[in-house]
């Protein structure tokens, strides 16, 4: 899997230099509405390698390569998952160093609140590459870009108030975070099987 990643990797880093510039530029940018939609873009990276790879014909030249059908799928999971991760480090980072600015106290509810938009971006990135599996990228647009606009304008209305609501709620934010981890979790794990399925019909 470490050589599919390298591959979509390199390819995206030719391709779409300015888009990754933009979702580092907006991850480290304080504010928790900009990490959102720094998020919601990384976790549309993995369909960009996938439209790279319909163009290219990658899928049979796959077939002539040791790797199987779990390794191709879950490889655009993986990258989904390390630009999330990435941009969430990256926001979470930028709050600490705005409080340490302003001398003021990094709250919890921060870190809370980036993770749980963290979730919501692979949440969609689980429910979005079945689809691209199934139709194809082109032919799976109009479903993502659907998907896209309401997780991101929830994204931008969830983001500045989530840390506020989470401080005000009585709920305990780590059972908050714990299940909404948990759930996340289990999407992605259908997801993963359902592509997979998927794929090994289209192939």
């Amino acid at each position: 899997m470490k050589a599919l990643l390298l591959k979509d990797f390199y390819t995206l880093i030719k391709q779409i230099k300015i888009y990754i510039i933009l979702i580092l530029i907006f991850a480290s940018i304080p504010g928790y509405s900009i990490a959102a939609i720094a998020m919601v873009y990384a976790a549309m990276l993995p369909i960009t390698a996938l439209a790279y790879d319909e163009r290219s014909k990658w899928n049979s030249l796959a077939l002539m390569m040791p790797y199987s059908d779990g390794s191709i799928v879950g490889s655009k999971y993986v990258l989904g998952y390390i630009a999330v991760a990435c941009a969430a480090l990256l926001s979470i980072a930028a709050q600490i160093v705005m409080s340490l600015i302003k001398n003021t106290a990094f709250e919890i509810e921060g870190i809370v609140s980036v993770i749980l938009v963290a979730c919501v971006a692979t949440v969609m990135l689980a429910v979005n590459l079945p689809f691209m599996f199934k139709f194809g990228v082109e032919k799976g647009r109009l479903a993502f870009f659907a998907l896209i606009i309401i997780m991101t304008g929830a994204g931008m209305l969830l983001g500045d108030g989530l840390a506020g609501f989470l401080s005000e709620s009585y709920v305990n934010i780590v059972t908050a975070m714990f299940a909404a981890v948990v759930f996340t979790l289990v999407i992605n794990l259908i997801s993963i099987a359902i592509s997979i399925r998927i794929y090994k019909k289209r192939v």
